[in-house]
């Protein structure tokens, strides 16, 4: 790579835009507001098309039809996340969720969740392709904002665009990019959709020039990892957010890697979803020579098994992302040893529930690859509920940790390469453990299903 000053700046403002030390402001492929744009084209149609051939001639898709661009304020655009919101989720569920992160530590109890979202969206958000209108938009520049140089301008639209042919191609409203059960799957598939559109602006940006830049990202962006949170956004929800950009990005580049840069490696991707972070943290898994399946975990009657007085509240997974943020947020051990607990996931679910009286619990199975990679879990994990139950009274015996602390528990036992945590269950909460263990079941996900089209609005 040649360092000239014109390279570096553009790194520079590169760097700045994917996370080190902000989040993306780029495109959100999943939106589906169905409102449709009233401002003009800030761009010219000349531009638009060239930047269309630019993107085909980079990513070898045509454009089997036009793409409108236009422009919005912040305030259209405060409104456009606030009815989007509204439309995927409702207020419940959204305290569901609340529920959980609080009852997981991952944020603090005070949050309004669902504000935090809303302002996080319309604050990250520079431009965006929305697939229900097929439209490209671009956020306007308000009075008194120093002007966007022309060449960041560009390449967000030849980011949207590449959505826009995304869409045109594979349909990206069948993707299960807006499952309420499993998280983990989610990021998975937008960690597609984004890291593509990523390597496609990043190659059109930086030409030859390409490898030479991308080594300037260090391994925090590669893996998804921030270490201050954004604007009061809780730091798991910002690590979250940032993942299809980052691993995503670093995952379509190993795969293109390995096809010797044959885009179609890619295309085939869409037909082919990869099913789980652990897939786009490690693309050795996602092969198939070496696929590692995930497993779907469920425990059937959790409240009537727990007991009286516990109704569910939440469920879903982690995966092996959600397992280091989990590390990551306790500060449990290096860097490097939390990435090693999280390795080996092989698939997991939590369950939070609520007391009539109004006390969480969760119950949490999580499957490894090994018995050695389900006890490195264990000796993680146990140092984060350690520091929950802080000054506990604590039992070690026949792989069980039990934690107690006046008349809140913790349980952690593991079974070979499975292991169960309970947290926040009463004192006789021990004794039901061995029918939660019957009650679970696991199969492998072997393939991702998509949404039939007319289910997909």
């Amino acid at each position: 790579m040649r360092t000239t000053p014109k390279i570096l700046r553009k790194a520079a403002r590169t760097i700045h835009l994917l996370g080190i030390p902000s989040l993306a402001l780029l495109a959100l492929a999943c939106t589906s507001s169905q409102e449709s744009l009233s401002k003009p084209a800030p761009a010219t149609s000349d531009l638009i098309r060239t930047l269309q051939k630019e993107v085909t001639a980079i990513r070898g898709l045509a454009f089997t039809g036009d793409v409108t661009v236009g422009e919005y304020t912040r305030d259209e655009l405060n409104t456009f996340w606030t009815k989007d919101m509204e439309r995927s989720m409702t207020r419940d569920e959204v305290k569901r969720i609340h529920k959980s992160l609080v009852q997981f530590g991952l944020i603090l109890e005070h949050v309004d969740l669902y504000q935090v979202w809303i302002n996080r969206n319309v604050s990250s958000t520079n431009a965006l392709y929305n697939w229900e209108t097929k439209e490209v938009r671009l956020m306007r520049q308000s009075e008194g904002e120093p002007a966007k140089d022309v060449w960041s301008r560009d390449r967000m639209l030849v980011h949207e665009l590449c959505h826009a042919a995304q869409d045109q191609h594979y349909n990206l409203c069948t993707l299960p990019v807006e499952l309420k059960d499993n998280n983990d799957l989610v990021l998975a598939v937008k960690a597609l959709c984004e890291g593509d559109a990523t390597i496609v602006s990043l190659k059109w940006g930086f030409k030859e020039d390409f490898d030479g830049f991308w080594k300037l990202f260090d391994r925090n962006f590669m893996e998804g990892i921030k270490v201050n949170e954004s604007q009061g956004f809780p730091a798991y929800l910002e690590n979250a957010k940032f993942f299809p950009y980052g691993p995503g990005s670093e995952f379509v580049r190993k795969v293109l890697k390995r096809a010797n840069w044959d885009w179609g490696a890619i295309s085939k991707a869409y037909s082919d979803l990869p099913g789980s972070t652990e897939q786009i943290l490690h693309p050795e898994k996602y092969f198939e020579s070496g696929r590692d399946y995930p497993q779907n975990v469920i425990v059937e009657g959790l409240a009537a098994i727990l007991g009286d007085g516990w109704n569910e509240v939440y469920h879903n997974v982690h995966g092996e992302f959600g397992v280091r943020l989990l590390l990551e947020e306790f500060r449990i051990g290096s860097p490097r040893s939390r990435r090693q607990a999280a390795e080996g996931w092989d698939g997991d679910r939590y369950y939070v529930l609520e007391h009539a009286h109004g006390a969480l619990a969760s119950v949490w199975l999580t499957v490894w690859d090994s018995k050695e990679d389900a006890r490195e879990f264990v000796d993680a994990y146990a140092l984060a509920l350690e520091a929950k139950f802080k000054g506990a009274e604590r039992v070690v015996a026949n792989q069980r940790l039990t934690l107690s602390k006046g008349n809140r528990h913790a349980i952690l036992e593991r079974q070979g390469a499975e292991v169960l945590v309970l947290d926040g269950v009463g004192a006789g909460a021990g004794g039901q453990i061995g029918k939660i263990w019957l009650a679970s079941k696991k199969t492998e996900i072997r393939k991702v299903e998509r949404i039939p089209a007319a289910n997909s609005k």
